[in-house]
């Protein structure tokens, strides 16, 4: 037994590129575990402390934590209501967020707020009827301009927020901005169901209408799933729900980290052609294009592949050499389905997926799927025996989390504000940005008005609106490196 933690320990300081002596100079690289509360792991203070314990022991740096699942909050101070779990520890005893931001942080781990974005009504959840949840007065059971939830192309009405609602969108900008104010300790948020769930979702009334009108189109016309232009539409929408929540999350705290579960069916994306993947063309999630804007800070592909099957396992490595040709701006931290794989075929995978290749290009770390079940038939006293394993081989070498170089010596600015002119708010209104009296570029408001850009290049600002009968309105400010100018 001994002689085979050795010999995986040298195999994982090999790959890593390190020799014994050099196995404690620490590393940049995220080693992150997401936290789902579908399992036990932070009903309580107890649980909290074994999984800060857990992370350690395995040399990992990073908790992606989930705080909302369905319109609910899994922290005390929020205006959505406290999660239902009847095994979650009184409000009065504990705040699950707040406690495991206190201990890891005591550990040196840093800790991300995993939100559920879009999925928020579910008939079995208990919750649905709470006067503070939004699908109580915003649902499917609601009517008119008053459902932000979005519907199928046949009329079902379904219980996810709509990204062509812009109530939904400042909803959901209010849950962003209140958890990053009400948790200043916070290191980040990670947006998960940032999407459609298929092609024929998204005909939610207003959004329907709005992409009517902006088409010249009857009001009352349905566009096929399939149309190019409807597709695209609902494409922008999700990328502007990206932008928007981006922005708004640093103008509430600019050293905040940004990121996104983000989807890798199958084998399209791997094989180079991005426009047939499921996640442009089924869900309408353009994430290399996020990454290339710049409006994450790093991508989390889940990447939940059987490593002992063997079209699962190409595709798998497709997807690794996707992510390392595709980071953009940001960074990609390679995202294992370990709850598929045995200890040994996760251990594969992460040294694949740490792995360079041949021009040098190497991903920013991983994160498991997930902490509850780390690897196929695991449980409590499995999973802490795994951690030291981890500690022993792949992480044998020590590592702390990234600090992102655009975070923390940042070059570029951000923009946000409201189109109006006349006093009087101008939907999709074009904006103009004028650096030091040079045109830089036009962008467009959204259907409330607001625009936002990111890394602009700091200096004098002058802000044009222009309305459609030409009327302008001239602002000025000042782009400043690392912070949201609003207007």
């Amino acid at each position: 037994m001994r002689l085979l933690v050795a010999n995986l320990l040298l195999i994982g300081l090999l790959i890593l590129g390190t020799t014994p002596a050099q196995a404690q100079e620490p590393v940049q690289q995220m080693r992150a575990f997401w936290i789902d509360n579908l399992h036990p792991g932070i009903y309580n203070p107890a649980q909290v402390d074994e999984l800060v314990n857990n992370v350690v022991r395995a040399g990992a740096n990073t908790i992606i934590v989930q705080v909302r699942r369905h319109g609910d909050a899994w922290y005390n101070n929020s205006f959505e209501p406290r999660a239902a779990e009847p095994n979650l520890a009184p409000a009065a005893e504990f705040d699950p967020l707040g406690y495991i931001i206190e201990k890891a942080h005591a550990q040196g781990i840093r800790v991300h707020a995993w939100l559920v974005v879009s999925v928020a009504c579910r008939p079995t959840d208990p919750l649905w009827g709470n006067p503070a949840h939004v699908c109580t007065t915003h649902g499917p059971n609601t009517q008119g301009a008053e459902r932000w939830t979005t519907a199928t192309f046949k009329g079902e009405q379904v219980g996810d927020l709509d990204f062509g609602h812009p109530s939904a969108l400042n909803y959901l900008e209010g849950v962003v901005s209140h958890v990053i104010q009400a948790y200043p300790a916070l290191d980040g948020v990670h947006w998960d169901y940032i999407r459609f769930a298929g092609a024929s979702y998204g005909y939610n009334q207003v959004s329907v209408e709005r992409f009517n009108r902006a088409f010249g189109r009857p009001l009352d016309s349905r566009p096929l799933p399939d149309d190019p232009a409807w597709s695209q539409w609902r494409r922008d929408r999700v990328t502007e729900t990206v932008r928007r929540l981006y922005i708004r999350a640093k103008a509430a705290k600019p050293t905040i980290q940004v990121s996104a579960a983000t989807i890798t069916w199958g084998g399209a994306g791997s094989s180079g052609n991005w426009a047939a993947s499921s996640a442009y063309k089924q869900v309408f999630q353009d994430w290399p294009t996020w990454l290339e804007e710049g409006i994450l800070d790093f991508a989390v592909p889940m990447q939940y592949f059987e490593e002992g099957v063997p079209r699962s396992r190409a595709w798998y490595d497709g997807w690794l050499a996707f992510d390392r040709e595709h980071a953009g701006r940001r960074a990609i931290v390679s995202g294992m389905g370990s709850w598929l794989n045995t200890r040994e075929q996760n251990l594969g995978q992460i040294q694949r997926a740490l792995t360079p290749d041949g021009q040098g290009r190497v991903l920013a770390g991983v994160s498991f799927y997930s902490y509850p079940i780390p690897f196929a038939g695991s449980n409590d006293e499995a999973r802490r025996s795994f951690m030291d394993q981890l500690r022993a081989t792949v992480f044998a070498q020590p590592a702390r989390a990234p600090d992102w170089p655009w975070i923390a010596a940042p070059t570029g600015g951000m923009l946000q504000g409201l189109a109006t002119v006349d006093d009087q708010m101008v939907p999709e209104a074009k904006v103009s940005l004028v650096r030091d009296g040079v045109w830089l570029r036009d962008i467009y408001a959204s259907a409330d008005g607001w625009f936002g850009a990111i890394e602009l290049p700091p200096g004098a600002y002058s802000i044009v609106i222009t309305r459609a009968d030409g009327k302008q309105n001239w602002r000025n400010t000042t782009i400043t490196p690392g912070i949201v100018s609003s207007l």
